[in-house]
């Protein structure tokens, strides 16, 4: 029996698990990360596992065919990879890059552009990390599981990367309540202050190109607060949409808004490039650091990853999407910010279009241009908005939801609450098991006796399960995550049209209250990105390195693990 060997990495890629053939026997085997490993030597190996045998068609399958029966992971309301792929380029490329030919400015091109290349990839990474403990996470839940006499493993890979786990769950597993309920916080300041910036943004560019209008224009434009109350009214219908699918049309719009404001402006810049300003740019030390930030607040897209991975029909092609996009992000804005700077010169404002109107007002030809790129900016901010709003109802949905029952069921909270209100509110949300040095600040007190119902008509066969595939639909829909990709009827648990309302009209009042909100806001993104992107995920690639070496198991041999079966 030979062992494969695979994986370096304590960060188990469920991805790059490869499918081969075995014997002449007609059985057929998977090669997949050794998730039984426990030691950190051990997870350096592969485990091979069977796969079921479509015998109609002849062929090796895993339960992740779509052709072998019903739709049992709900991939009809999934999305595709290129579908993924648009989510994650608009969730990245908003109004934060307008602000990146200003770094530039600071930093110089040399500078500027390693700066990008830096905090892309840092960002990326630790990103990608999250993903990879999710999945870690997961299959080592499901064999523990199974081990314990629990649920029986299922084959379906995607019905594990569409499980209920959220960032801050993985902030739980790892260091208990406390650390989860900072990671929601953190997640929820920052979606929440991406969204107000946008609010804020629409109605300073639009009501700025108002006023380069010639004649009167409508009073309700004549101010920065007119503008964003227009806008109400369509950023709330569009937070009506749930479903990430649903939602995609909406995101090629706003891609092809943004991207026709940029061909807007290169088109700018190619009618100044031969009267280019010549003046060498200066090093700015002093605004590095801030420069620095304002390229940090361009990647904002961290809170999506998991969302966007769990909504996907098909999750092994995430590691492809997910670089595929990031690079393409990562090279749109290089190429921007320098190309603004090389034919504009220094620019001394946050955003681009800004110091173009600014700039270009007395020019008759060009100020129309300008004007026109400010607009479709704008409404492709518009457009993005829903999008940045899901995961702070996927945070806070719940908790709203047990608010209000609280509030509608005064003389039955106590009833309810004895009878584990967590469960009759969240009946979907599977938690995971915490890590075993965490387990009484953690989520062990949660009652998984419900897991058992699932089992009542389950039976294995050559190691997989073979499930009734009504029980299988139900406990996809159960999922917190993948319930944003469900029809417009289902819904993130605790999500309603009174929470996205409540949250879209508290961000435009914050946005019309508060003076100066951006630089308000930007600091409370800094603080709370800076968190989320930069210093979290590592913390908890340390915390599951941790965990794996604290492991013994004394079944464990010196040598490489031969082949597993399951």
């Amino acid at each position: 029996m030979k062992s494969n060997q695979q994986l370096s990495s304590p960060l188990l890629d469920a991805d790059d698990a490869a499918e081969s053939a075995t014997s002449g026997s007609g059985e057929y085997w998977r090669t997949v990360p050794n998730y039984h490993a426990t030691t950190e030597s051990s997870l350096n190996y592969s485990a091979t596992v069977p796969l079921h045998v479509n015998d109609e068609q002849g062929g090796p399958h895993d339960g992740n065919n779509e052709e072998d029966g019903d739709d049992l992971d709900g991939s009809s309301t999934k999305t595709s990879s290129v579908s993924a792929f648009i989510h994650l380029l608009k969730g990245y490329v908003g109004p934060g890059c307008l602000s990146l030919p200003w770094a530039v400015s600071q930093m110089g091109y040399a500078g500027g552009t390693l700066a990008i290349a830096i905090v892309s990839f840092w960002t990326s990474y630790n990103c990608y990390s999250i993903v990879k403990i999710k999945k870690y996470i997961e299959r080592s839940n499901m064999l523990e599981q199974e081990e314990n006499g629990g649920m029986k493993k299922s084959s379906s890979a995607t019905s594990l990367a569409s499980s209920a786990l959220t960032y801050p769950d993985i902030g739980e597993w790892a260091f208990g309540e406390t650390f989860e309920q900072f990671i929601s916080s953190a997640v929820c300041v920052q979606q929440l202050s991406v969204c107000t910036v946008f609010f804020s943004f629409i109605g300073e560019n639009i009501h700025a190109v108002g006023q380069l209008i010639p004649g009167n224009v409508p009073l309700v434009l004549s101010s920065h607060v007119g503008v964003m109350t227009v806008a109400l009214p369509f950023i709330m219908a569009l937070t009506f949409i749930r479903s990430l699918k649903a939602l995609t049309p909406v995101m090629v719009l706003a891609t092809i808004l943004l991207f026709s404001g940029f061909g807007l402006i290169g088109y700018t810049i190619f009618a100044v490039l031969a009267n280019r300003p010549r003046e060498a740019m200066e090093l700015e030390w002093t605004s590095v650091p801030l420069a620095v930030c304002a390229v940090l607040y361009s990647y904002e897209g961290i809170c999506l990853i998991l969302p966007i991975q769990s909504a996907m029909k098909h999750p092994r092609q995430f590691k492809k999407v997910f670089w595929s996009a990031m690079t393409c992000v990562a090279v749109i804005f290089a190429l921007f910010a320098n190309i603004c700077v090389y034919a504009f010169g220094s620019v001394d404002n946050g955003s681009i279009t800004a110091f173009l109107l600014e700039k270009y007002k007395d020019d008759n030809h060009l100020i129309m241009i300008v004007m026109a790129a400010n607009t479709v900016v704008s409404l492709s901010v518009l457009f993005t908005y829903p999008l940045q709003l899901f995961p702070t109802i996927e945070l806070i949905g719940p908790k709203f939801s047990k608010l209000v029952w609280k509030l509608t069921h005064r003389g039955e909270v106590h009833y309810q609450e004895d009878n584990n209100f967590d469960e009759f509110d969240l009946a979907g949300f599977e938690r995971m098991p915490p890590l075993p040095e965490n387990e009484e600040a953690s989520l062990s007190t949660h009652d998984h006796a419900r897991i058992s119902e699932y089992n009542t008509n389950t039976e294995i066969y050559d190691g997989f399960e073979e499930v009734d595939n009504n029980e299988v639909k139900d406990d996809i829909r159960t999922s917190i995550i993948s319930n944003i990709t469900e029809a417009l009827s289902a819904q993130i648990s605790g999500d309603s049209l009174p929470l996205r309302m409540i949250l879209v009209f508290g961000t435009y009042l914050v946005a019309v209250i508060i003076p100066n909100v951006q630089a308000l806001i930007s600091l409370a993104g800094a603080i709370a990105g800076s968190s989320t992107a930069l210093l979290i995920p590592p913390i908890l690639e340390l915390a599951l390195i941790e965990h794996l070496e604290s492991i013994t198991d004394a079944t464990t041999s010196p040598g490489p693990p031969s082949r597993q079966t399951y």
